[in-house]
């Protein structure tokens, strides 16, 4: 198989079409719905307490997780200063301009919020294990 011999600039040249391609215009319908007429009305929306109520007590069923304590919580690379982890537990971790740490001497009684937070962050980097 042979090499190109031309360029794409010289390629182009040759194989411009010499006809001007069709323009469709669709002025009589367009997909972007006319605004509502301004109203001094509000807007009025049904509601159904029994339906919202059967949702809001589905997760009351669930047993309560119990607490536990950690041994150790480090950060993997790769953290994108999304300031999940922060935002659940501001006393364990802490967002700087590179990325995430763990603040020295953290306290890891509460194991349940820093597995919320491991389960927040985004990227998946943060790790612990439960201690004994």
């Amino acid at each position: 198989m042979d090499g190109a011999t031309q360029t794409a600039d010289q390629y182009n040249e040759e194989n411009t079409p010499n006809y001007k391609k069709p323009v469709f215009h669709q002025t009589q319908r367009s997909f972007i719905a006319d605004p509502l007429p301004a109203t001094g009305n509000a807007l009025k929306i049904a509601s159904n307490p029994e339906f919202a109520g059967e949702f809001a007590a589905g997760a009351s069923d669930a047993p309560k997780e119990e607490n536990f304590a950690l041994a150790k919580v480090w950060i993997e690379d790769g953290c994108i200063v999304c300031d999940a982890c922060e935002t659940i537990s501001p006393d364990v971790f802490e967002v700087k301009d590179g990325g995430c740490i763990v603040r020295p001497g953290a306290p890891l009684e509460n194991g349940l919020n820093i597995q919320e937070a491991a389960e927040a962050c985004p990227v998946e980097i943060i790790k612990f294990t439960k201690a004994n």
